[in-house]
């Protein structure tokens, strides 16, 4: 029993010190005192037992804030949004810990059934460390772009063509569009290239509605609450997603990629395109992913090409990768991006 505790505490503490150093000291604190409560034995332990055997990238911190917050946005926990940013509260970590703990305590069955849900962020900002592998693409080819993504969530990233993406060096993208990029790139990628997406299509084994009330709240309670940007950015591809209704199929990554990538697509470049995805996913289903890559890249012409971009955890960052070179490193929601192809 100890050695779970154990197990759990010091999950919650990487987390809590990688929210304090991306910039949320509030859900660190937070953290941190939801660590010392296992370790004691308190709420935050009874309701996250039975999740200790579960593998290191699952996100069981990021589920636990987000299933608090989610009882937060929908006016379940007033006393709690007094203190969480997202809600108009004051941010303060210290005073909001003890209503904190007493509303997992409360709301245990609720709190464990959302846990138990699994972790949906769609984070809009990695659109920023994705966008220098699409125009790369499309520069190389000289074809218009058809778009895979698989574990896509609520499709956001299927959209990151009617985002606009600025840096002191240049511009990209919708000009009028109400997700705005302005201090994202490190180092930007070349911004004076056409891209054109011809077609786009996304999978998702338990995809959200973004032009739903339900999965717009299950989309915002996932966003670190004292990060009111990641927020701002969150509702203006809300708005973008209404507008332009993409489909994301409630299908299994292996089985969609090798239904989409059994013959070849003539005129375009196909690319597959995940982020922060492959850390969910069993072995045997990674595996028949990159196998239907390689097999449909290595099969079509130079008139169909395949090509594959991943941001995915590497060593010491997050790497983005095309067709396995090395493009880009970026930070976890897409800023600090430092593209290293010239």
């Amino acid at each position: 029993m100890r050695e779970a505790r154990e197990i759990l505490a010091a999950r919650l503490r990487r987390q809590a010190a990688g929210c304090s150093e991306l910039g949320s000291p509030f859900y660190g604190s937070l953290l941190d005192a939801s660590a010392d409560d296992v370790v004691g034995g308190g709420p935050v332990w009874r309701v996250l037992t039975g999740f200790e055997a579960e593998p290191g990238g699952s996100a069981l911190a990021l589920r636990l804030m987000g299933a608090v917050h989610r009882l937060v946005l929908e006016d379940t926990l007033p006393e709690l949004a007094r203190h969480y940013p997202s809600t108009g509260g004051d941010g303060d970590a210290a005073a909001a810990w003890p209503v904190f703990r007493e509303a997992v305590d409360g709301h245990r069955a609720r709190i464990h059934e959302l846990v138990r849900g699994g972790c949906q962020t769609n984070e809009v900002g990695r659109c920023t460390s994705l966008l220098g592998g699409f125009l790369e693409v499309a520069h190389r080819s000289r074809l218009s772009l058809r778009i895979l993504e698989i574990g896509a969530s609520a499709g956001l990233n299927l959209r990151w063509d009617r985002y606009r993406y600025e840096s002191p060096s240049g511009s990209w993208g919708d000009p009028d569009s109400p997700v705005r990029f302005e201090n994202s790139f490190a180092v930007p990628p070349p911004l004076n290239r056409a891209a054109d997406v011809v077609e786009r299509k996304g999978c998702d084994l338990n995809p959200i509605d973004p032009a739903s009330e339900e999965g717009a709240l299950a989309l915002r309670s996932f966003v670190w609450a004292d990060q009111l940007h990641r927020l701002s950015l969150l509702d203006g591809a809300i708005e973008v997603a209404r507008a332009a209704t993409v489909e994301v199929e409630r299908l299994d990554a292996a089985d969609f990629l090798e239904r989409e990538l059994a013959e070849p697509a003539r005129g375009v470049a196909t690319v597959v395109f995940h982020s922060v995805f492959m850390q969910y996913i069993a072995g045997d289903t990674r595996d028949r992913i990159m196998s239907a890559i390689r097999s449909a890249a290595r099969r079509f012409g130079a008139d169909a090409p395949v090509h594959h971009l991943a941001m995915e955890p590497g060593q010491l960052t997050f790497e983005v990768r095309l067709d396995g070179e090395l493009v880009a490193t970026t930070r976890p929601h897409g800023t600090g991006v430092r593209w290293l192809v010239r």
